[in-house]
């Protein structure tokens, strides 16, 4: 019969030192001659939607003619911004607010919000100066639609790869190596929020019932590319 002796704890000790070392060192020689690149590509994209938001309010004793009279003015332009076709409507928050003078109740503050969105600027430009009759404009900003942000981006993302490529394939060859590999790549893609109108723009919006004229601007859209290469030789 074959017997198997156990390994005294001197054996058994030595046995994990001499192993224990491997793992480390087949780990270190697989981390040999990586670089870390970086590579980016850029545009600036027109916006190409107007957002605009404005607000009904009223303020006085009785809050329920209060809560009538701001249904009302939210009703009548719903009406009006339905009649442009291009235009998006969502209507925001609702709020009935206690006004106090000397720590004392004076009255109630009722408001209510309306957003409007479209890619027909002239259009909704001309619909805020006729909302401005009885809504106050509120904040006007730019964004860049969906669909033309993903299709700039996907542009770049194409532009940006070959530069790493470029970037890679220039390190080989000066570190004299035929070839390499990406080990690790990560694609991270950058823009600005929409663009708010300055100050002055907006007083001048206040002010003015005619139609106000706005200028789209741009944005600037990035992809980085930061990425692992291991450098081989043939």
């Amino acid at each position: 019969m074959l017997r198997i002796r156990p390994l005294c704890p001197l054996s058994l000790w030595l046995l994990v030192g001499l192993l224990s070392p491997l793992p480390a060192v087949a780990e270190e020689r697989g981390h040999y001659d990586r670089v870390s690149l970086r590579a980016t590509a850029s545009a600036e994209v027109e916006n190409d939607i107007l957002v605009a938001t404005l607000a009904a309010h009223r303020e006085g004793s009785n809050p329920a003619l209060l809560s009538e009279a701001v249904n009302a003015d939210i009703r009548w332009a719903i009406e009006k911004a339905k009649k442009v076709s291009a235009v998006s409507v969502q209507t925001l928050g609702y709020q009935t607010r206690p006004l106090y003078w000397q720590q004392r109740l004076s009255g109630w503050r009722v408001r209510q919000g309306l957003r409007l969105e479209s890619r027909d600027i002239a259009g909704l430009s001309q619909l805020i100066g006729k909302l401005q009759e009885r809504l106050a404009v509120g904040q006007v900003g730019y964004r860049i639609s969906p669909q033309r942000r993903n299709a700039v981006e996907e542009a770049l993302i194409v532009e940006a790869i070959t530069r790493f490529q470029q970037r890679a394939t220039l390190v080989a060859k000066q570190m004299g190596r035929s070839r390499y590999r990406v080990v690790n790549m990560n694609i991270d893609t950058h823009g600005g929020p929409p663009r708010p109108l300055a100050r002055a723009e907006m007083s001048a919006i206040a002010e003015a019932r005619p139609a106000p004229r706005f200028e789209a601007g741009v944005q600037t859209l990035q992809v980085s590319i930061d990425g692992i290469v291991e450098l081989q030789s043939d």
